[in-house]
């Protein structure tokens, strides 16, 4: 009969030393096989051999920590798996969130790039555009200058042309006329007023002062002066002896020196005398109309109906 070897078994691992090198063990109540390295140690072969079934955390050895508390849903900050696996759910939504988030920052990013190159584009042809103003400022500024200066030369010319004007003016006044403006006369006061500066004898001095009476300028040196009335009155204090006393002079008449006299000459027409007057009287309108007012000489007088 053939012989039967039956492999040393018991219930839960050896203990140490129990195997030999090599020889194997059964533990027949967790179906776990061990043997020995060395005659000392105690390894585990395999689990459920030739049976299938389950393996329980508590079978493996050498398992993480963290693992274990994993398994036997002792999580930290989390009360079960489940729990952790939403919440992992959850961080990728949020990821693919921020993902998405990230890519339209992105182009937001990249339209601000883009913006920025343009507007770097647009300070560089503004700093040529400012050269350029600045350098025609700079000939403005001298063109300005030059103005300037003709402008001053003008004034200039502009004045002595102001001198020789005013000495022409006298020049042809005195071809014209033989005589020289040198103000205005107060015929109600008897004083003169508003002198001209051309008024002055040859060293450039005024011959007349305001407010004086004309009987204070007397002599060659006043020969060819007048004045011209622009206030009415009866003329007064015009020399020695007065020639022109107790004349009424009117606005517009002239006060003419010949040297030693102030002589009146009327220019206002204030009264003519008939014979005078030229023109034919039929074509005068406004006086035929005066006329036609009048009680005809030979008309009749009627006095009316009762």
């Amino acid at each position: 009969m053939a012989n039967i070897i039956t492999l040393k078994f018991g219930s839960g691992p050896p203990s140490s030393q129990s195997l030999r090198q090599g020889e194997v063990g059964l533990d027949l109540t967790n179906k776990v096989i061990y043997t020995s390295t060395n005659g000392t140690d105690i390894i585990e072969m395999s689990r459920n051999m030739g049976e299938g079934g389950t393996i329980n955390w508590s079978q493996i050895e050498g398992v993480p920590a963290v693992l274990e508390l994993i398994a036997n849903n002792n999580i930290p900050n989390y009360s079960t798996f489940d729990a952790l696996v939403a919440q992992v759910k959850t961080n990728e939504d949020a990821i693919s969130a921020l993902q998405s988030i990230d890519g339209s920052l992105q182009g937001q990013i990249d339209s601000l790039v883009s913006g920025l190159a343009e507007l770097a584009e647009l300070v560089e042809q503004n700093t040529t555009d400012i050269g350029l103003n600045a350098n025609a400022i700079g000939q403005n500024t001298i063109a300005i200058g030059g103005n300037t200066t003709a402008i001053g030369e003008l004034d200039g010319r502009v004045t002595v042309n102001e001198g020789d004007i005013i000495n022409l003016k006298n020049l042809v006044d005195k071809e014209l006329t033989g005589l020289f403006l040198a103000g205005s006369y107060d015929a109600n006061a008897g004083t003169i007023s508003n002198v001209l500066d051309t008024a002055v004898d040859a060293d450039g001095n005024p011959l007349f002062l305001q407010g004086n009476a004309l009987n204070n300028y007397q002599g060659g040196k006043y020969q060819g002066y007048y004045f011209v009335v622009d206030v009415a009155g009866e003329l007064k204090n015009t020399g020695t002896p007065a020639r022109a006393d107790g004349e009424q002079a009117y606005v517009g008449d002239w006060m003419v020196s010949d040297g030693p006299h102030w002589l009146h000459f009327n220019f206002s027409q204030e009264s003519t005398i008939w014979g005078n007057i030229g023109g034919d009287i039929s074509v005068q309108s406004d006086l035929q109309a005066q006329f036609a007012t009048k009680l005809d000489l030979n008309a009749d007088i009627v006095g009316g109906n009762y």
